[in-house]
């Protein structure tokens, strides 16, 4: 047997069953479902950074980058929530609201003379994986008991809103003693709060992994590399990326918010703006480089689509996907995009990316968005760059393919 009877199929099989992991698929979609907040704080801190706008309307747009961002945990815990509560089929708006009680339970309280407040930094990225475990594991909890029948159970006869609010409960009673007992443990540590100790050994040492730019590296390279094998790499690696690089974004998102400079360099919104635009570079050489009439039609149904970064017409069309003769262009086409833009700001040409700017704004009107005409710049240099990568692999599959066509018209 071979590699396709043999290894694909189990290949396809354990990376399938990770994507559809119900935790993976709660973190995927959750973090999907608070991408539109992000994009207007970004598009605000963006209106606030033109030369011509008043002081008080710069004001108002930097209040709007500062509730997207300072408060960015605070959707987490309720996107995650009623993604789990969907996932078990379980009542969203009960899932939701336990998950925001149970984590403003383990949020300390900072007292300030007269005044008890929470602080901001616990609400924004440095509170997001306190988040992130608090609403998946009550928003799972909670459909746990209600899935056991751990409930009061009222008689037919009562109204079906009346006896859903008592049958929540016992519940609630044992998600918030819960919560409450945790609160009393973690404050017993030298941390103070579970917010410090996840931070401490989870969030920190995946935002120091975060930090590598060979972390990036294989991550583009290993969902491309899927894709090769026909799955949907980035669907796959996006919950890896939100774990490594999320929080990233998010802190460079208040940092600006705030007035200071952003720091991390390598970050979720960096990393969605500067992987490169393959696909209009690919259906580009398709429509007017290739000399096959299969491949200049896939080119020019492909051109359109490829502005806004979709390339499925061109993966099963051409196909890529289990085509020796592009995978190497295909693999690493991401990878030197990434290394192009992640140098570029080191040494200091690129601004630090701050702002998520959408993946489906055609390039290069993307990177002027995103970081001015430097960034713009940018991926014009990645679409000349790949278009190179790409030439001498499609010229073999070009040339295969009008052969194939000559031979085909001659035996007719």
């Amino acid at each position: 047997m071979g590699f396709k009877d043999s290894v694909l199929p189990k290949l396809t099989m354990g990376v399938g069953k990770f994507s559809e992991n119900r935790y993976v698929k709660v973190i995927c979609y959750g973090m999907m479902a608070i991408m539109p907040i992000s994009l207007v704080g970004s598009f605000a801190t963006i209106f606030a950074g033109l030369p011509f706008v008043p002081a008080s309307v710069r004001a108002v747009c930097l209040l709007g980058t500062q509730i997207a961002s300072n408060l960015i945990t605070v959707y987490t815990v309720i996107a995650l929530a009623a993604v789990m509560a969907k996932e078990c089929k379980q009542d969203v708006i009960t899932s939701v609201i336990m998950a925001m009680a149970c984590f403003f339970i383990l949020t300390p309280i900072r007292s300030f003379e007269k005044i008890q407040a929470i602080e901001v930094s616990y609400l924004g990225s440095k509170g997001m994986f306190v988040g992130i475990i608090v609403a998946m594991f009550s928003a799972r909890l909670y459909a746990f008991l209600i899935e056991k029948r751990i409930f009061f159970r009222m008689p037919e006869a009562v109204p079906r809103a009346v006896a859903k609010s008592f049958e929540d409960i016992v519940p609630a009673f044992i998600l918030l003693v819960t919560a409450l007992v945790l609160n009393v443990l973690f404050k017993l540590t030298p941390y103070g709060n579970m917010h410090d100790i996840v931070y401490t050994f989870l969030q920190r040492p995946l935002q120091s992994l975060g930090s590598s730019i060979w972390s990036a590296v294989l991550l583009m390279m290993l969902a491309e590399l899927l894709w090769f094998f026909g799955i949907h790499g980035s669907l796959v690696t996006s919950s890896i990326l939100t774990a490594l690089f999320a929080t990233q974004a998010y802190a460079n998102m208040e940092a600006v918010a705030a007035g200071l400079k952003p720091e991390f360099i390598l970050n979720q919104f960096f990393m969605d703006s500067f992987k490169g635009p393959r696909a209009l570079a690919l259906a580009l050489l398709l429509l007017f480089s290739c000399r096959s009439g299969r491949l200049k039609t896939i080119g020019k149904i492909a051109i359109f689509p490829s502005f806004f970064g979709i390339t499925e017409p061109m993966k099963f069309g051409i196909p890529m996907v289990m085509n020796p003769w592009l995978l190497i262009p295909m693999t690493f086409s991401a990878v030197v995009s990434i290394l192009i833009a992640y140098f570029a700001t080191l040494i200091g040409f690129l601004p630090i990316i701050s702002l998520n700017v959408s993946r489906m704004i055609p390039p290069v009107v993307q990177g002027f968005m995103v970081a001015g005409w430097r960034g713009a710049l940018i991926q014009i240099i990645q679409l000349v760059v790949i278009i190179l990568m790409y030439i001498p692999f499609l010229r073999k599959v070009d040339h295969d393919d009008l052969a194939a066509e000559k031979q085909g018209a001659a035996a007719a």
